[in-house]
């Protein structure tokens, strides 16, 4: 390439690198990061002067918060911008469907026409930043300018992002007249210490979101989608099999409204861990309610390869099956069927070569199916343990029945699919070690 060039510096930009830092930045709408932000002010109507600042000292350093008023324009124009990029510290994304309320009163108070009740009616953003310098001497009469440096929106990002979209939609029909004269308050926190650890940001953000957030709720998990853990996994599922893991709510939501992915290729967290758990044999964790969120508490490492590459196959096999999503949400006996059978397809069919795993499941799920019904007949037959007596409705006599549902639900039953499918594993398919073995923390007793 330097020949080629005649010897001008040159980098090559190969697929993998065009991978993560193009494909993933744009589909989770974080390409276009935000070093040094400028918001435009109006000071017409500020009357006690433009601004309220004043320093705070806390156990991450000192701080100084400069609270005002800033026009919606600006914070639309700068959030089309930039997108979740200014999120990358906040619990969570944009909202699409579980935020359409708090979303939907923010469009309206925009919408309606001529009247600024939306600085009254709006709880405000909250913004992190390095640096923050406020000029009101910018040679335009009544209006100032605010500089930023390295932002992030640690509280409010469902109105800056709702603003956005409102932008989007009307940039060609008259946005300006839209949000002329409407303001939000806008919180900017500096911090001043130059020693502050990325640790004590994260905890500081974590402390200010529970605090003020009032409009969407944060829930447990969402304040640990940003632990390193949780960071990295993202990054090793990305770049070995191209799963997009949302670790944060709504992390994806862009990529999805502009076409560039399908809702069903975003691996929703829980729904991981879960699939992890079952194809590495643990089915009695699978099926915990709040998994993501224990496992977070507790502290975890990452998987082993081997330990994803069984939960990318039973993941694979997952999505050919016929499954609603209330069967494997509920943490009930029919989703425990469900990662029952997912182990079993490790045990059977699980190929040594990635590339044929999306193959070799396709073959497989028909005659698995089939097997299964079997597995679950030989027990009907076999196992007296879980014989039920009835009377019959129109003889009224006494008749036995199998009660799958406490077979499922007892604990003998991951060990009973072991065993059953164990002896059909084929000669090249090694069976995966006892779940006890594996990387996540022991279960509290």
């Amino acid at each position: 390439m330097s020949r080629v060039v005649g010897g001008y510096p040159c980098e090559v930009i190969n697929d993998e690198k065009c991978y993560k830092l193009l494909v993933f930045p744009v589909i989770s709408g974080a390409y276009f990061s935000a070093a040094d932000l400028v918001i435009h002010l109006d000071l017409s109507n500020k009357n006690a002067g433009s601004k309220i600042s004043y320093t705070v000292d806390t156990r991450y350093g000192e701080c100084d918060i400069t609270v005002l008023f800033v026009p919606t324009l600006e914070i639309a124009k700068t959030f089309h911008r930039y997108k979740n990029s200014i999120l990358k510290f906040n619990p969570r994304s944009y909202l699409e469907l579980a935020g359409a309320k708090v979303n939907s009163a923010i469009r309206s108070t925009i919408l309606q026409g001529g009247k600024n009740e939306f600085a009254l009616y709006n709880n405000g953003i909250t913004m992190l930043s390095e640096e923050t310098n406020l000029n009101e001497r910018i040679g335009q009469r009544n209006k100032a300018q605010l500089n930023v440096r390295n932002p992030q929106i640690i509280n409010g990002g469902q109105t800056a992002y709702t603003l956005s979209r409102i932008y989007e939609e009307h940039s060609t029909d008259g946005a300006d007249t839209l949000f002329e004269g409407k303001e939000v308050l806008l919180k900017v926190i500096t911090l001043n210490s130059a020693d502050t650890t990325n640790e004590e940001k994260l905890s500081l953000i974590d402390a200010v979101s529970a605090a003020t957030n009032q409009q969407t709720e944060v829930i447990t998990a969402d304040r640990y989608s940003n632990e390193p853990v949780n960071v990295q996994l993202q990054r090793t599922l990305f770049d070995r099999y191209g799963l997009l893991f949302e670790r944060k709510r709504g992390e994806f939501e862009d990529g999805i409204r502009n076409g560039y992915v399908r809702r069903d290729q975003i691996v929703e967290r829980n729904l991981f861990f879960r699939i992890l758990f079952a194809a590495n044999g643990d089915l009695n964790r699978a099926v915990q309610k709040r998994l993501f969120t224990k496992l977070s508490k507790s502290g975890w490492a990452l998987a082993t390869p081997e330990q994803l590459n069984r939960f990318y196959f039973a993941y694979v096999c997952f999505r050919l099956f016929d499954i609603g999503e209330r069967d494997y949400q509920s943490p009930d006996f029919l989703s425990k069927e469900i990662y029952g059978k997912l182990y079993a397809m490790c045990l059977l069919y699980m190929p040594n070569d990635i590339s044929e795993f999306d193959s070799v499941a396709r073959a497989s799920v028909a005659p698995f199916l089939k097997e299964w019904d079997l597995f679950v007949r030989a027990h009907e037959l076999a196992d007296t343990r879980f014989l039920k007596v009835r009377l019959d409705r129109v003889t009224q006599q006494p008749t036995s029945y199998f009660n799958k549902r406490a077979w499922v639900r007892n604990g003998s039953f991951p060990n009973d699919v072991r065993k059953h499918f164990q002896q059909g594993i084929s000669a090249h398919t090694s069976p995966p070690p006892e779940a006890q073995s594996g990387w996540w923390p022991k279960q509290e007793s």
